[in-house]
C-alpha cells in the first residue's frame, strides 16, 4: 500500500476534526493557554509524581501478610488525612491511565505515531502496559474481595505450586513473601517508569517533563475534590473459601476478570495480543509519508546553527567542514529523525534548506510576490495569510481560500484581495518575508497559528514568535498574529471580515504579539482556571461508572478444589555405576531418581468428573508433584470418590465420603502423602 501525506488521509484528518472541536469547545471557555488537553503527556508524568509520593506515605503504614494487610488499609482510611492519601493516589492511577489513552488517541489521530515517532509510540504503550500491571498489585495489595478475585484466578491459571500457597492451612505464613513481593514491585516499577520517560522522549531536543504551572494546580485541584466527593474505599475482605457474587470491579485495571470469567482466557487474551500488537505495530503498518527530509543546500550553507538550535526532532547535526567557501560548520541532515515539518527552512537565513518531499521556501516566497505584484497591476492591495497544511486539512479555512495549490488568490468579500499561502506549519515563514512584502505591495500580513503547545511538529508556533521578538522593527501595524484551535474557520472568517474596517485604519497601530513563554503564566482568569478544573474533575470522574460490580459465573453454585503437594514415589534410584552404598543407606535420598507422575480420578455421584496426570517437576523429573484443579459442583449433598495411582500397581481409594456443598462455597481435599488419603479442609 502506498503511504499518503498528511492531507490524503481524509479518514484521520475527519478524526482529528473531531478531537479539534472538542479542544475548541474547551477553549472557549479555558482560552487555549489554560486549556489542559495539549499537555496530556507531561499531565501523566504529574500523576506519576503524584502517585509516588502518596504511594510513599501508604507504604509507611502498610503492612504485608493476608492476616493484617487489610486491616492496615482500614486503620489507614479512619483518619481523614490517610483517607484522603489513599483516595487520591486510587484516582491518580485511575486518572493516568485515563490520560495516556487520551493521549494516544490525540497522537494517533493527528498523524504523529509513524516515521520517526515510532520510539515514543512502542515505549509508551509499554508504559501503559507496566502502568496497568503496577495498577493491579496495587489492589491485589488490599487483600480484599477484588484481590481475591485476582488470586481465584491465579489459582485456576497457573494452578501448581503457585496456586497451592493459598490452600495451605498455614496461608498467613505462606502467604508473606508474596505479599512481600508484590509491594516491592508495586513500589519499584514506578521508580524506574522514569527511565521509561526518558526513553519516551529520545528523540526530542527539547522534551517537556512537566506542565505548566495552572495545568498542574488545576490537576491536583480535580484530584482533591473527586477524593473529598467520593473517598476510595475497600470491598470485603477477601474469603478464598467462597465466590465472589457481587463487589465493585475497577474497569480500567480489574475489567478483564469479569470479561475473562465470561469470555474464558483463549477469547480474551487472543483478542488482547490481537488488539494489542496491532496498535504497537501501527507505525509500521498504517504508516504515512512526511514533506521529509530536509535537505542542506552546501554552497549556502554558512554553519550558522540556527536550523540546528530549532530543530525539535533532533534532526541536525553541525559537522566540521574544510571546503572553498571558509566556514567552519555545515549542517547535515539525520533523515531518519526528520519529520518534514519545515521549521529549518523558516530558520535558515540564507534560504540553504527545503525540504525533498516537495516544499521549497524560495519557490513559495516567489509565487506569494508574484500573485502581490498582478493585484498592483490591476489597482488592488493584496493581503498575505500564512497558513499550514492542518489548517486546510481540518477545515480551518474559509471556503474562499481553500485550495490544493501553495498560493492562491481570492477577493474577500468584495473589499480586498486575500493571498493565501499554505505551509507545513506557521515557523516555516522566513523571517525576511516580513520585511519583503510589505515593500511587494502586502497591505496587511496574517500569519494564523495554533495553540502555543498544540502544535502537530512541536514548537511549530514558537519559533516564528521567537524571530519576531527578535525583530522589533518587523512588528508593525500591517502584521498580524492569529491564533485558533485548529478547524476554527469562524474565527478566521471574522477576523478577515473586520480587517480592514475603516475604524481599525483610524486606531494606533501597536499589534500585540503573545509572549514567547506565555506557557508559564502563574494565574488563568477565574472563568479559565474553573473551566480547566472541571474538566479534570471530569476526567478523573470518569472512574466512577466505570467501578462496575460484578460477581462470578460460578457464584449461584459450589466448587471443589483439588489439592496435591507430594514428593511422589521413585521408580528406580539413580545409583551411579559401580557405586556401592552402606547398609542401611537410603539411595533414593543420597541420589534421587526417577519419580512417577501420579494420576488422579475423581467422581461425582458416579460420574467422572476429573481424570488428570500430574508429572513430577523438575528437568530431571525428580521434583515434588504439586497440583491444583478446581471442580464446579450444584449446591447439596453429593458423594465423592478420589482414585490415584503414583506406581505401577493398580488405582487405590484415597477419599469416599458424603459431601454437603452450600451455595456460593467452595471445599477443598487436599493430599496428606504421610496418610495417603485426601483430608476435607
Amino acid at each position: 500500500m502506498t503511504a499518503r501525506t498528511y492531507a490524503e488521509r481524509r479518514f484521520m484528518r475527519a478524526l482529528e476534526r473531531t478531537w479539534a472541536l472538542i479542544e475548541g469547545v474547551v477553549n472557549r471557555y479555558s482560552k487555549s493557554d489554560f486549556n489542559p488537553l495539549p499537555h496530556l503527556g507531561t499531565l501523566t508524568i504529574l500523576l506519576l509524581v503524584v502517585l509516588i509520593v502518596t504511594g510513599i506515605y501508604l507504604t509507611i503504614y502498610y503492612r504485608p501478610g493476608s492476616d493484617v494487610a487489610f486491616a492496615t488499609v482500614e486503620t489507614l482510611s479512619s483518619n481523614w488525612f490517610g483517607q484522603l492519601m489513599r483516595s487520591i493516589h486510587r484516582y491518580a492511577s485511575d486518572g493516568m491511565i485515563v490520560l495516556i489513552l487520551l493521549h494516544f488517541i490525540k497522537m494517533l489521530v493527528s498523524d504523529r505515531f509513524w516515521g520517526q515517532r515510532w520510539l515514543a509510540w512502542t515505549s509508551g504503550w509499554l508504559m501503559l502496559a507496566t502502568t496497568w500491571l503496577v495498577g493491579t498489585m496495587g489492589f491485589w495489595l488490599i487483600w480484599d474481595q477484588r484481590a481475591q478475585w485476582m488470586t481465584e484466578y491465579m489459582m485456576r491459571t497457573v494452578a501448581g505450586g503457585s496456586g497451592l500457597t493459598y490452600v495451605a492451612n498455614d496461608l498467613a505464613a505462606r502467604t508473606f513473601s508474596n505479599f512481600v513481593i508484590i509491594l516491592f514491585l508495586h513500589v519499584f516499577l514506578p521508580l524506574i517508569g522514569f527511565l521509561g520517560v526518558y526513553i519516551h522522549s529520545l528523540r526530542l531536543s527539547r522534551a517537556r517533563w512537566w506542565s505548566p504551572r495552572w495545568a498542574i494546580a488545576q490537576t491536583l485541584a480535580g484530584l482533591i475534590i473527586l477524593s473529598l466527593i467520593k473517598p476510595s474505599t475497600s470491598s470485603a475482605q477477601a474469603d478464598l473459601s467462597r465466590f465472589i457474587s457481587n463487589v465493585p470491579m475497577d474497569a480500567f485495571y480489574l475489567g478483564f476478570l469479569p470479561i475473562i470469567d465470561a469470555w474464558g482466557n483463549l477469547i480474551f487474551w487472543s483478542l488482547a495480543i490481537l488488539v494489542g500488537g496491532t496498535c504497537f505495530l501501527l507505525p509500521w503498518i498504517f504508516k504515512g509519508k512526511d514533506l521529509g527530509p530536509a535537505v542542506i543546500t552546501n554552497d549556502k550553507c554558512t554553519g550558522c546553527n540556527i536550523c540546528f538550535a530549532e530543530c525539535p526532532f533532533d534532526a541536525i547535526r553541525m559537522a566540521p567542514r574544510s571546503d572553498a567557501t571558509g566556514f567552519q560548520k555545515l549542517a547535515v541532515i539525520i533523515e531518519r529523525q526528520c519529520t518534514g515539518c519545515g521549521i529549518c527552512v523558516g530558520a535558515c537565513p540564507e534560504d540553504a534548506v527545503e525540504l525533498a518531499g516537495g516544499f521549497n521556501g524560495d519557490q513559495l516566497f516567489n509565487a506569494i510576490k508574484g500573485a502581490l505584484r498582478r493585484e498592483q497591476e490591476e489597482g488592488n492591495e493584496g493581503t498575505v495569510l500564512f497558513a499550514s497544511q492542518r489548517d486546510l486539512s481540518l477545515g480551518g479555512l474559509p471556503p474562499a481560500c481553500i485550495t490544493h495549490a501553495p498560493v492562491t488568490t481570492c477577493t474577500w468579500n468584495g473589499r480586498f484581495r486575500l493571498v493565501t499561502a499554505i505551509l507545513p506549519t506557521a515557523s516555516t515563514i522566513n523571517i525576511d518575508w516580513i520585511k519583503v512584502l510589505p515593500q511587494e505591495g502586502a497591505r496587511a500580513i496574517v500569519i494564523l497559528s495554533h495553540p502555543y503547545d498544540d502544535g502537530i511538529f512541536r514548537e511549530d508556533s514558537h519559533w516564528i514568535l521567537n524571530r519576531l521578538h527578535l525583530r522589533p522593527a518587523l512588528i508593525s501595524g500591517d502584521l498580524h498574529w492569529l491564533e485558533t484551535t485548529p478547524g476554527d474557520s469562524t474565527t478566521v472568517t471574522n477576523f478577515l471580515d473586520g480587517l480592514h474596517e475603516s475604524e481599525l485604519k483610524d486606531r494606533e497601530r501597536s499589534p500585540t504579539l503573545p509572549p514567547v513563554k506565555g506557557r508559564y503564566k502563574l494565574i488563568p482568569s477565574i472563568s479559565g482556571g474553573l473551566a480547566g478544573i472541571f474538566l479534570m474533575l471530569a476526567l478523573f470522574s470518569i472512574a466512577l461508572p466505570l467501578d462496575i460490580r460484578s460477581g462470578m459465573k460460578d457464584a449461584d453454585g459450589s466448587g471443589l478444589r483439588i489439592a496435591v503437594d507430594a514428593k511422589g514415589k521413585i521408580e528406580v534410584a539413580a545409583i551411579p555405576e559401580g557405586f556401592t552404598l552402606p547398609e542401611g543407606a537410603d539411595a533414593e535420598k543420597i541420589f534421587g531418581g526417577q519419580h512417577y507422575p501420579m494420576e488422579i480420578m475423581v467422581t461425582v455421584d458416579g460420574k467422572d468428573a476429573l481424570k488428570e496426570i500430574y508429572q513430577p517437576s523438575g528437568l530431571s523429573g525428580n521434583g515434588r508433584i504439586s497440583a491444583l484443579d478446581f471442580l464446579t459442583i450444584e449446591p447439596g449433598s453429593h458423594e465423592i470418590l478420589i482414585n490415584i495411582r503414583d506406581d505401577n500397581a493398580v488405582f487405590r481409594t484415597v477419599f469416599s465420603d458424603s459431601v454437603t456443598f452450600e451455595q456460593g462455597a467452595i471445599r477443598v481435599l487436599a493430599y496428606d502423602e504421610g496418610k495417603d488419603e485426601f483430608i476435607m479442609r
